[in-house]
């Protein structure tokens, strides 16, 4: 057997593990769903360590390192080569919630790196780019900035001896919390992996071949194309994976609205190249946090057209982030669009068209996208709810409608808790069965599932019958009391006409809500009477 030396162990701290980040000796292997810890799972870490309470150790491998582009979380950084870096092995989750909380700014998108410390309360709360933050709220990143944390305390006179005390408290806290750190040197791979295999308990764990595969094929010091660099860094948003497709539309429609031109000559050198790059990357982080928090669209798997993505990268990037009444009218355009239909010549014509509408101005940009929509059908739309797939925007739909419930972990430890998108559509297996043995299609297509992961075999009737799941539960998955009973009668009959009933209303409502189908589109009356009063002064 190879020797392998007995694991060192060291301590580090919050502050030593981003300055490793920046001197790209702390390396992250790039795994295909590499970052998978929610925004509660980032503010408990910070609550444990603002309490002094273990997080769990964390396991590196010292070993060479290529130089090339590195990321960790939301931080990029271009690393030089290390003969003896550190291959975070076990605690990736928890090195890049630290890295990425602790270095985050007005500019991060991802909402799990922009966390804060309520002062008020003492919680870590997260929040998303588009909205503020109260003025009570510290980020965690101060910490490590002390005359940028003074700054920020003597910025807010309105704070009392107590809150600024707080401050303080958290401020130490992170500063001074110590992190045991298991370092291994050699090459025996099958004794690292025993020790992974020993240590990988806690938080959301990873198998250990995807440790080491991804540990092998960043070894080769390949570097990716600029689409797959451009692909890793919006990825790093936390809204679902972008195709290289809908990246390179979204470039190209910035620049002018015929996507399907020939682009092989169009930069003439490679700054044009990248400047375009990052220009794409700063809009498409508006438009993640758009259609996350406005348009209501939690991840990009529920997107029901691909082409949304670029027409609305060219918007933000001429405009900057949609708000206002501009905003409102390019959710109806999504949502009626996804019911209308957005693209009936085919999605390059869609994108070239939607492109094209998008300029001048932001609110008549949004006014000629809803024009290009075809006219809405004669009375109040109903769901189909035979499709169960993402590939319809149908579809999609219905999944939004499910998801608008908030549905929650019906069993194990997270029970009761609202799942996330990540939980549910980062998965290709999302939909689980109420009644088993029922196709998935046909008259009890979405009536017979549920969003939740696949945590139980037999279906959720089998789990109710059997005390595996609280029927209380099932209130969030569009299930209400009398459904309840009608499941453990078995009757089937009962059970899918009143679900279908419920699913109807739930995702019509939903839908309606956001498409306005029947409201008045246009500038806000308000702005006509401003108008009027223009012209008679």
């Amino acid at each position: 057997m190879a020797a392998v030396a007995r694991p060192k162990i060291e301590s580090t701290k919050p502050s030593e593990l981003v300055a490793w980040a920046h001197a790209g000796k702390l390396r992250i292997p790039p795994f295909q769903r590499s970052y998978r810890w929610e925004r509660s799972d980032v503010t408990q870490l910070f609550d444990s360590i603002m309490r002094g309470y273990p997080i769990g150790n964390l396991l590196v491998w010292q070993r060479a390192a290529p130089a090339g582009k590195i990321s960790i979380g939301h931080l990029e950084i271009a690393a030089d080569s290390q003969t003896d870096a550190y291959w975070v092995v076990d605690g990736q989750q928890r090195v890049t919630s630290l890295v990425g909380a602790l270095t985050a700014d007005e500019t991060t998108v991802d909402p799990r790196f922009r966390i804060y410390c309520d002062l008020r309360t003492g919680e870590f709360v997260s929040q998303s780019r588009h909205r503020a933050p109260a003025p009570y709220w510290m980020p965690v990143g101060l910490a490590l900035d002390t005359a940028g944390a003074n700054a920020w305390i003597r910025d807010r006179p309105e704070l009392t001896p107590m809150q600024i005390a707080l401050a303080d408290q958290m401020v130490a806290a992170i500063r001074d919390y110590t992190i045991p750190v298991y370092v291994v040197v050699g090459g025996d791979e099958q004794a690292l992996r025993d020790i992974f295999d020993r240590m990988n308990t806690y938080g959301k764990a990873l198998k250990s071949a995807e440790v080491f595969n991804a540990l092998h094929s960043i070894s080769t010091g390949q570097q990716p194309s600029d689409l797959r660099t451009l692909a890793e860094r919006v990825n790093a948003f936390g809204f679902g994976e972008f195709s290289e497709q809908v990246l390179l539309q979204s470039m190209l429609a910035i620049r002018h609205p015929k996507v399907d031109r020939d682009f092989r000559k169009e930069f003439a050198s490679d700054d044009e190249r990248g400047e375009a790059m990052r220009a794409t990357e700063v809009a498409l982080g508006h438009v993640v946090d758009y259609l996350r928090d406005v348009a209501d669209i939690p991840h990009l798997r529920l997107l029901p057209y691909a082409l949304y993505i670029p027409v609305l990268t060219r918007f933000a990037a001429l405009f900057g982030a949609p708000e206002g009444r501009p905003a409102e009218l390019l959710r109806r355009w999504i949502w009626r669009g996804a019911v209308l239909g957005v693209a009936p010549q085919g999605n390059t014509v869609g994108v070239r068209l939607g492109a094209r509408a998008v300029d001048r101005d932001p609110l008549g940009s949004a006014e000629r996208l809803l024009k290009l929509l075809p006219p809405a059908p004669a009375g109040r739309w109903r769901p189909d709810l035979d499709q169960v797939k993402l590939n319809t925007a149908q579809g999609k739909l219905n999944m939004l409608g499910l998801f608008s419930l908030r549905p929650c972990w019906l069993n194990g430890e997270h029970a009761g808790r609202a799942l996330s998108p990540h939980d549910v559509f980062d998965s290709a297996d999302f939909l689980q069965p109420i009644f088993s043995g029922l196709s998935s299609a046909g008259p009890h297509g979405v009536a017979n599932r549920i969003i939740h992961p696949k945590v139980f075999t037999g279906g959720v009737r089998r789990a109710l019958v059997a005390g595996k799941v609280a029927g209380s539960l099932l209130a969030s998955h569009a299930i209400d009391p009398d459904g309840v009973i009608l499941l453990i009668e078995g009757n089937e009959d009962g059970f899918f006409e009143r679900r279908t009933t419920l699913l109807r209303g739930v995702i019509g409502e939903h839908v309606q809500n956001r498409a306005l189908f029947g409201f008045r589109d246009g500038p806000e009356l308000a702005s006509l009477f401003d108008e009027d009063a223009d012209e008679s002064a």
